[in-house]
């Protein structure tokens, strides 16, 4: 609760910062950003990657060449940014990026990048590296692990990863990658929960259901897939109006592994959908999504704990704990009702909404024999975890909001604080 508490308390003061560089600094939106951005005119830029994952960090001009970024995690490690040291426009073709990360959670972050227009301004590579250690909570594998299970891991993980994609119109991305991803996986530091090596194990000697792949070992992982972005998405007034459509495919294969059990590989698929419906005006909107992610085992294979799906926390399932729930498979749904209740501008304002998040995991490819991870296999009505609840926004800009949100499921009421527009 202390943790919670302090995290609320950065968070207010974030939302006080925003307030006050709202009426000082000039706000430029992603398009416009590169003809804006001088050492004397600061603007706000968004730095967006969807592949692997799917990121959007925000990042904000402290000079030509030094940008303050905000973001960085995912869910579970709370207010996060830190420092990005840029080429800028210096060389043609070529941005070079070094950028250095943490969070409330002492979570530590450092990327080193390059991104290159190919033959025009509609082709680009982009190739980074980037090095990451973090906490994150674990409660066991399947829709009806238990709360009491709760336990939290430490990943090491070494990334290599490159992206080509065009843009085929103004809104329609497509493209390919890579990536050779090196993780290592522990008991973590939290002195609120048990260790998580008191409750599970790395190897398949103890029951199945504690049995958790890839813990305590070191993993290497190769993945290559696709992906395509249609984004239709109106910011220009008030609150967001169009449609966002996401979706992405992949291999993932284990090279070289030193664990007890190393058969590591699957294939996955991706979707995400986003509707935002304007009600009457465009302080009013409906916004919707729903996303689902399944990865099918290899043969006999299986997939590390740390990247099995997950619903549970506030980008995927609010009324619960981050990443609550685990298993090869899920499927959400989000709504939110918006309303703005102050406008100071068309692009920044105050709004409060009601929202509803609803999903389930299921399947599990550990062996089948035992009777715990059988009942992790098939979708049911009677596996949906529902939240409700509502929160307050200042949008100020695009890109860039502070939140609060409240979420209330059956395990209870959650704060949220975030430095986002949501979804």
């Amino acid at each position: 609760m202390n943790k919670g508490k302090k995290t609320l308390r950065l968070g207010s003061v974030f939302l006080g910062l925003l307030f006050l560089c709202g009426f000082q600094t000039p706000v430029v939106d992603q398009q416009s950003q590169q003809e804006a951005e001088t050492p004397a005119n600061p603007c706000l830029k968004s730095t967006c990657r969807n592949v692997p994952l799917r990121e959007k960090l925000t990042a904000l001009g402290l000079a030509k060449y030094v940008r303050g970024i905000v973001g960085g995690f995912e869910q579970g490690a709370g207010i996060a940014g830190g420092v990005q040291f840029t080429t800028a426009d210096a060389i043609p073709h070529l941005e070079l990026r070094a950028a250095a990360l943490t969070s409330t959670s002492l979570n530590r972050r450092f990327d080193l990048e390059g991104v290159f227009n190919i033959a025009g301004d509609r082709n680009h590579a982009d190739v980074w590296f980037s090095y990451m250690q973090r906490q994150t909570e674990f409660f066991g594998i399947g829709p009806l692990s238990a709360r009491t299970d709760k336990t939290s891991f430490a990943t090491d993980q070494r990334s290599y990863q490159g992206s080509l994609y065009r843009d085929i119109t103004d809104h329609l991305e497509s493209g390919v990658y890579v990536q050779v991803m090196n993780s290592h996986s522990g008991d973590g530091s939290s002195t609120k929960d048990p260790l998580i090596s008191e409750t599970f194990a790395g190897t398949p000697a103890r029951p199945s259901d504690r049995w958790i792949p890839g813990f305590q070992a070191s993993t290497q992982i190769l993945t290559y897939g696709a992906f395509f972005e249609y984004d239709a998405k109106d910011q220009s007034v008030d609150l967001t109006r169009g449609v966002e459509l996401y979706g992405r495919v992949s291999s993932n294969d284990g090279m070289n592994n030193h664990a007890a059990f190393a058969d590591y590989g699957w294939l996955e698929g991706e979707f995400d959908v986003r509707g935002y419906i304007p009600l009457g005006s465009s302080r009013t909107s409906l916004a919707l999504r729903s996303r689902g992610q399944f990865k099918n085992p290899k043969g006999g294979s299986q997939i590390p704990f740390y990247d099995l799906s997950y619903f549970g926390g506030r980008e995927f399932g609010r009324g619960y704990e981050s990443y609550r729930f685990r298993g090869n498979n899920v499927l959400m749904l989000s709504t939110e009702l918006r309303r703005t209740v102050h406008k100071l501008t068309d692009l920044r304002g105050i709004d409060v909404f009601a929202l509803v998040d609803s999903g389930q995991v299921w399947a599990d490819a550990r062996f089948s024999t035992n009777s715990a991870v059988v009942a992790n296999q098939a979708f049911r009505s009677s596996n949906w975890r529902t939240g409700v609840g509502g929160g307050l926004q200042y949008r100020h800009s695009r890109s860039l909001a502070a939140r609060i949100e409240v979420g209330r499921s059956q395990e209870g009421t959650r704060i949220y604080t975030s430095i986002s527009r949501g979804f």
